[in-house]
């Protein structure tokens, strides 16, 4: 059983709410179409690893057997699915269906158990006949979409998991396959349709559900990036009504939450809307569920990215007040010289345009309050007016030292005069731009002078 672990990065004896999050999260990275024979052994590890596989009270409903001997073998089948023994569940289901044909259960447990012993093609072979037998039966169209995926036959697959779907299939963990499925193939609205009916459920969820219910919300804020007619506000305030009721549960996801809701503002573009309030409170949901302060910094960062996409999209900020969000937040990699350059450069573009950035400032005050924190020092400075030159200066004598190692900045980009006139000031003489170090000792002022007058340096050539 230890490979099986392996196969999904997992410790021996991982709960399984672990083991399902291992398995959505692997198969997002390893799917069906692009890599079939990973896929393969990926989805054979989750189905040995799950309690009960799909023997369990969900499952089709058979006629009795026919036979009390059939009883006995069926309770052997049972016996070494608990020992978990796939290969004697296996031969025990052949052996079963060559004696009791008529006995259909045993041909549908014989699929199952094919594939997980790795027999994918004789899977096939026996899903194929078993869905001829009863073409309408969902578990049986189940059992062989979920076949052909593992024979890495996707297309086949697809087919099939549709009419399962349209039979009436509702098991989360095929949902989420399906929905998976339909990510592929392009089919976003069909997948927004199948991961919906997950997260509407009215239901109570135990924690061995709950990687399903939080792979169907970072699924659909992925369809949201397709679909840019997702009306995600309901979807949302169920999302952040889910992560407050169940945050016990989910501090372990956050991570992968936070960054695909991060992605989906990117794409919604909603700056400056009512959506964006909507996104700050399951930003806060997923931050309230966080544990460690790793999973805290990680939030924050893409809570920041989250800033940004609005910001960008907000009709009602500039280009300036874009370039300070960026210099602000994202130049932590940058050696201090580029740093200080750079915020110059918008500080003397927010100096030139003082009366919009005021404006602007009372928006991020009230909407971007991170944002607003990190200006509101040179905001103060900005309003007051009579010393806006002294500023100006000030910020002028830094930009020109610094302005020679780098690029054209944002400034003189949007105000060349200021370039024009930098060019008739001199700045340095061109030699280093390395503190000046004097060689010997300093010229006290009742030295003797150095020129040989005999006077004393104060009287003679510091007068000079």
């Amino acid at each position: 059983m230890g490979t099986y672990y392996d196969i999904l990065g997992l410790e021996p004896g991982a709960s399984q709410a672990e083991i399902k999050r291992a398995y959505f999260k692997m198969v997002r990275q390893y799917s069906p179409e692009a890599d079939p024979e990973q896929f393969q052994k990926i989805r054979e590890a989750y189905e040995q690893l799950q309690q009960g596989g799909n023997t369990g009270t969900e499952g089709p409903v058979f006629p009795p057997l026919s036979d009390p001997w059939a009883e006995k073998m069926l309770g052997q089948i049972e016996i070494y699915r608990r020992m978990g023994d796939k290969e004697k569940v296996r031969d025990a289901c052949e052996e079963a269906f060559r004696l009791f044909s008529q006995d259909i259960q045993f041909l549908y447990l014989l699929v199952i158990a094919q594939r997980q012993c790795g027999n994918t093609g004789k899977a096939v072979k026996n899903g194929e006949l078993l869905v001829r037998k009863e073409p309408e039966n969902k578990w049986f169209l189940r059992e062989l979409a979920l076949s052909y995926l593992a024979r890495g036959y996707t297309q086949k697959a697809y087919s099939v998991s549709g009419k399962a779907y349209e039979a009436g299939c509702r098991d989360y963990d095929f949902l989420v396959t399906y929905a998976l499925q339909c990510d592929e193939y392009g089919e976003y609205e069909k997948g927004k349709q199948v991961l919906l009916e997950i997260v509407e459920k009215d239901k109570r969820w135990s924690r061995e559900d709950i990687p399903e219910l939080l792979e169907a919300y970072t699924g659909l804020l992925k369809f949201s990036c397709a679909l840019q007619d997702f009306d995600m506000s309901e979807f949302l305030e169920g999302m952040c009504r889910k992560l407050g009721q169940y945050k016990v549960y989910v501090a372990e996801y956050v991570q992968d939450l936070a960054c695909a809701l991060s992605n989906a503002a990117v794409y919604q573009n909603c700056g400056g809307t009512a959506v964006s309030e909507v996104f700050r409170r399951v930003f806060a949901a997923i931050y309230d569920a966080c544990r460690t302060e790793d999973d805290r910094r990680a939030v924050k960062r893409y809570e920041e990215e989250f800033d940004f996409a609005c910001i960008v999209d907000d009709p009602r900020i500039g280009e300036t007040l874009e370039c300070a969000y960026t210099v602000l937040f994202d130049l932590h990699d940058m050696n201090d010289q580029t740093r200080k350059f750079a915020l110059t450069d918008v500080q003397l573009c927010m100096v030139e345009e003082r009366q919009e950035i005021l404006e602007q400032a009372k928006i991020l005050r009230q909407e971007y309050p991170a944002f607003y924190e990190k200006l509101a020092h040179f905001i103060r400075r900005l309003e007051a007016e009579k010393n806006l030159a002294y500023l100006k200066e000030n910020l002028l004598k830094t930009y020109r030292r610094l302005a020679g190692g780098f690029e054209l900045g944002l400034y003189y980009e949007k105000y060349p005069q200021e370039m024009e006139r930098t060019k008739r000031i001199l700045i340095s003489d061109g030699a280093s731009d390395a503190p000046y170090v004097r060689e010997g000792r300093k010229i006290g002022r009742n030295d003797p002078c150095p020129c040989g007058s005999g006077k004393k340096y104060k009287q003679c050539c510091m007068k000079r």
